[in-house]
Parts: structure tokens; sequence; C-alpha cells
């Protein structure tokens, strides 16, 4: 297991990942646990104030490159699912499809300038990442181990 501390996190407490058995989706994972914390950081200096056109600019990047590895990490863990026939990748693929519909969204709020994402961005990273990683992907690595991959 691996993990961050969050703001997000209730109790104050850390957001522990588990280890999905290969290594370059644990990398990738570690890295969109580290995006949450950078947006968990915008949040919690906006908490007092509204934001200025500098915080929107920083939004504005921090989504951008958010998104832009979302696209790719699903798509290189879905193309691994598909080249070993994982059994549950339709499933799998469909939970993909929802979280980047909600990214959608939020860019649209963001882009309308919408103050209101920022609580929701910040859930919605912190328990997709929780969630989506310690519950769902982790239904993969004995399946991925089992192929010889790590």
């Amino acid at each position: 297991m691996f993990g961050f501390k969050s703001s997000a996190a209730k109790d104050d407490s850390h957001c522990l990942l588990k280890e999905v058995g290969l290594a370059t989706l644990n990398k990738q994972h570690l890295r969109l646990a580290s995006y949450a914390v950078e947006f968990s950081q915008i949040v919690d200096e906006l908490s007092a104030r509204e934001p200025v056109n500098e915080d929107w600019r920083r939004i504005d990047a921090l989504f951008s490159k958010i998104t832009r590895f979302v696209a790719t990490h699903f798509s290189e863990e879905e193309e691994l699912m598909r080249k070993y026939d994982y059994p549950d990748y339709v499933a799998h693929k469909k939970l993909h499809d929802k979280f980047s519909a909600e990214m959608r969204k939020m860019q649209a709020e963001i882009n309308n300038r919408n103050i209101k994402f920022k609580k929701k961005m910040s859930s919605l990273l912190w328990d997709w990442l929780y969630h989506h990683i310690n519950e769902i992907d982790y239904r993969y690595r004995e399946f991925f181990l089992s192929k010889g991959l790590s």
C-alpha cells in the first residue's frame, strides 16, 4: 500500500491505495494521487475567498493535466484488459466512462467559473482514487499476475 495525506479525507486520515500488481499502473495511480493532493491544496487556499484570475489559470492548467492524464491512464489500463481478455472489462470500462462524464461536467463548471466545483472536484478525485483503485482496480491484480505481468 502507498498513500497520501489528504485534507479532503475524512478525519484527517490518509488515503491509502492498494498496489494493483502492475508497476506501471501503480505509478500512474500515484501520479493521480499527487494531482489530487495538488487540487486539494488549491481548494484549501480558496476556502476563505473567491478565486481571482490567477487562481482560475492554475485551476484550468491543473484540470487540463488531470483530464489528459486520466484519459491516458484509462486507455493504457483498458488496452491491457483487452489484450489479456480481462473478464470484467466491459463493466470496468463503463466505470471509466462514467468518471470521464463526471470530469466533463466538472470542466463545464470550471469553464463557467462556477465556484461550487471546488469541493465537488476534490471529493470526486479522492473518492475515485480510494474506492475505484482499492475496490475495482484491485480486482484485476491476481488476474494480471496470473498472466505473468507485474
